[in-house]
């Protein structure tokens, strides 16, 4: 039985991609510490999106897993702008 309807998934999506959007902006002008913390918030509300995805029976808990793993590479650190 699902316990998550879509409307809250929705917003768990339109969350999601306002953090996306605030680690984009960070990488164009942000100093490190800026871009970090952003990046954790973005993979914070992606792991969120994914969770009710996956609560919501919209996704598998395979495709929940790889999501997941693919994280670290989506969002990459500070690090990766030096």
């Amino acid at each position: 039985m699902n316990t998550i309807d879509r409307e809250t998934v929705r917003e768990r999506a339109r969350q999601h991609s306002a953090r996306v959007a605030d680690f984009r902006l960070a990488l164009l002008g942000g100093d490190p510490a800026t871009i970090e913390r952003a990046r954790a918030e973005a993979q914070t509300a992606a792991r969120t999106l994914f969770d009710a995805q996956l609560e919501a029976g919209l996704i598998t808990a395979e495709q929940h897993r790889r999501r997941t793993a693919a994280l670290s590479s989506e969002y990459p650190g500070a690090e990766a702008q030096a």
